[in-house]
């Protein structure tokens, strides 16, 4: 198991949100632009990546602490997680099997590569969190077996989806995509939010603009303010993960706490 992002990734995601090029941060930080092009490597300079964490809205600690992060191991019953190729990555769907419900989230890349690991078979529907090819490449298998699959815009339009004891909250998740929605699910052992690529274990979803990577702390937060720590979050890529450990772990919790 592991992370989606390593620390250099962190750096490079929150300089492109923030539009900062090494030149400025260098000078921003007092900190040679070589030293900021190695951590850009993979290389970790703890003096450097301290230097540069506020600037970049980073926890300090978490970003140096995150080569040795990952999160506990949950086996959560009724919840699976489908692994699925994408180039040289993965790319996760979740199916949730409850009370006599299976529901499923997002398709995978490859138009066939779901149904290779997944049965269609009594699905009652399948939601998508964001329009990225990676998440709807299986939509089409789908539809035509005949499963309802929900986009992240009908999704926010209904606003909830109710399936035996289970209530499924569409949340505003935009920012690394927009629009793209969460799924918060009430009715489990633990409270569940399915997040898409709008946050991962260790990290959070790419953002073009500085104007999206505002977006994307600002639905994050309307998130987790509906959320206990206990909160289980099953995002678009790498292992599963808790708000508790996020609000610890991740070095972008300072956007989103």
């Amino acid at each position: 198991m592991s992370l989606e992002d390593g620390f250099s990734d962190v750096i490079a995601k929150a300089m492109r949100g923030l539009g900062l090029e090494t030149e400025q941060l260098s000078v921003m930080c007092g900190v040679e632009q070589g030293a900021i092009e190695n951590l850009l490597r993979g290389v970790m300079d703890e003096t450097a990546a301290r230097a540069i964490s506020s600037a970049l809205g980073l926890d300090a600690d978490a970003l140096i602490s995150l080569s040795g992060y990952i999160p506990r191991s949950m086996e959560i019953p009724g919840i699976r997680r489908i692994e699925l190729p994408f180039g040289h990555w993965t790319v996760n769907a979740w199916e949730i099997e409850y009370e006599g419900v299976r529901i499923l989230f997002d398709t995978g890349f490859g138009e066939t590569d779901l149904l290779r690991k997944f049965s269609s078979n009594g699905l009652a529907a399948a939601f998508i969190t964001h329009p990225h090819p990676d998440h709807i490449g299986g939509v089409d298998a789908l539809a035509h077996m005949g499963v309802r699959v929900i986009s992240e815009t009908e999704a926010l339009a209904a606003g909830s989806f109710v399936f035996g004891s289970l209530r499924l909250e569409v949340l505003d998740l935009s920012g690394h995509c927009s629009p793209a929605v969460g799924y918060l699910i009430h009715g489990m052992e633990s409270l569940v939010l399915v997040a898409g690529d709008a946050l991962f274990a260790g990290s959070m979803g790419g953002c073009k603009t500085r104007e999206s990577h505002e977006l994307a702390g600002h639905t994050l937060r309307a998130t987790f303010a509906k959320a206990d720590s206990s909160c289980v979050i099953l995002p678009g890529h790498g292992p599963a993960t808790t708000l508790a450990e996020e609000r610890l772990s991740n070095p972008f919790h300072p956007r989103f706490d």
